[in-house]
C-alpha cells in the first residue's frame, strides 16, 4: 500500500522539529501540528512518528507506532480523506535556502559503512519467545577520504603492523559500538572509553589493492545517574558498558582511493540500559554483536549516522 498509493519519504525529525530554520523545516513543522502530538510539550517534544499529508501540507492521519495493524489503520484513513479531494495541487519550489547548520556532511569519495547491531544467542536464554529476540538495528558510519586513506600505510609490507589513527578509533568507540538493538542510546563519552587498541596489518599486495586485517578491544564503560525506561525520572548508580573484540578483512585499491572490501565484527558483552534502548528489563550481561560493511550507492545509504555530525567529526 504504501509503495503503490503514496510517495514514502523518510526524515530525521530532530531537528526538522525545533531548530532547523529553513522551508524544509517550517514545512515540516506545519504538518507535525497537525498531528498526534500537536502542541505537546511534556513527557517530550518530540515530533517522532509518521504523518499522511497532502502536498499542500494538509494532514489526512497520522500515527507513532512500530505496529503493522495501527499503521495499516492510519493509511486507510489518510486514504478515505484523500478519496473526499484527490484533485489537490500544491506548487513546490524548486529550491529554497537550507539552514547552514544542517548542511549536508555526507563524506563524497570517502569510506560509507553500513553498521548492523543485534543481540547474540545467549547460552541459557529465558527471556519470552518474543519479537525483541530477534531486533537489530542499522546505523551508518561516515569517514572522510583523508581519514579512510589513514587506514593505508604509506609504504605497505607485508606482516607491518600499524596503530589504526586515533579520530577513527575514536568514532567507532563513541559513535558506533552501542547497544542500540532495540531502540536509541546516546554515544559515548571521551571518558568512558577505558580500552580502545585497534591495529591493521598488511596480510597481502595484489597490484594495487593492499589487504588489511583489523583487530583489536574497545571496552566503553559509564556510572551514574539516568533514566531507564522511557519518560521515568533518572535512576542512581546505573551502570552501563560494552567489552568488545574486533576483527576485520580489508581490502584498499590505491589506484582508485577507495576501499573495496571492509568486513568488520565486534562481538562482545553489553550490559545496562538506557532511558530509549528498551532494556530496562534486560539489563544483565549478554552478548552482543556488531558488523561493519560497506554501504551501498541506494539514496537510503546517504542517510547520515544517528550522533550529532558536529561532535561526530571531532569539531
Amino acid at each position: 500500500m504504501v509503495s503503490e498509493r503514496f510517495v514514502p519519504v523518510a526524515e530525521n525529525c530532530s531537528p526538522l522539529q525545533r531548530a532547523q530554520q529553513d522551508a524544509k523545516g517550517e514545512y515540516f513543522r506545519y504538518i507535525a501540528e497537525q498531528g498526534h502530538y500537536a502542541g505537546r510539550t511534556l513527557p517530550s517534544a518530540s515530533r517522532q512518528g509518521l504523518y499522511a499529508f497532502r502536498a499542500d501540507g494538509t494532514l489526512l492521519a497520522s500515527v507513532n507506532t512500530r505496529e503493522a495493524r495501527p499503521l495499516l489503520g492510519m493509511l486507510e484513513r489518510a486514504l478515505d480523506r484523500w478519496e473526499e479531494n484527490p484533485r489537490t495541487i500544491a506548487e513546490a519550489p524548486d529550491t529554497y535556502d537550507p539552514d547552514p547548520r544542517f548542511r549536508s556532511r555526507y563524506p563524497e569519495g570517502g569510506l560509507v559503512l553500513l553498521t548492523t547491531t543485534r543481540d547474540l544467542p545467549r547460552a541459557a536464554d529465558t527471556r519470552p519467545d518474543d519479537l525483541r529476540r530477534h531486533a537489530f538495528n542499522h546505523d551508518y558510519a561516515w569517514f572522510t577520504r583523508e581519514e579512510a586513506a589513514s587506514l593505508v600505510p604509506t609504504d605497505p609490507r607485508i606482516g607491518g603492523v600499524m596503530p589504526v589513527p586515533l579520530p577513527i578509533v575514536r568514532r567507532i568507540a563513541r559513535f558506533h559500538l552501542l547497544d542500540s538493538t532495540r531502540g536509541e542510546t546516546p554515544a559515548w563519552r571521551a571518558e568512558d572509553v577505558e580500552v580502545a587498541d585497534l591495529t591493521v596489518e598488511v596480510t597481502g599486495l595484489d597490484g594495487e589493492v593492499v589487504e588489511l586485517r583489523l583487530e583489536g578491544r574497545i571496552r566503553n564503560h559509564a556510572h551514574g545517574t539516568w533514566a531507564i525506561r522511557g519518560f521515568q525520572p533518572p535512576e542512581s548508580d546505573q551502570d552501563r558498558g560494552f567489552d568488545a573484540w574486533l576483527l576485520g578483512f580489508l581490502a584498499y585499491d590505491r589506484a582508485t582511493s577507495a576501499f573495496t572490501r571492509f568486513d568488520t565484527l565486534a562481538v562482545g558483552t553489553r550490559w545496562g540500559g538506557t532511558e530509549y534502548n528498551g532494556r530496562y528489563d534486560d539489563l544483565a550481561p549478554a552478548p552482543l554483536g556488531v558488523m561493519f560493511e560497506l554501504a551501498g550507492s541506494l539514496p537510503r545509504d546517504r542517510t547520515p549516522p544517528h550522533a550529532n555530525l558536529a561532535d561526530y567529526f571531532g569539531e
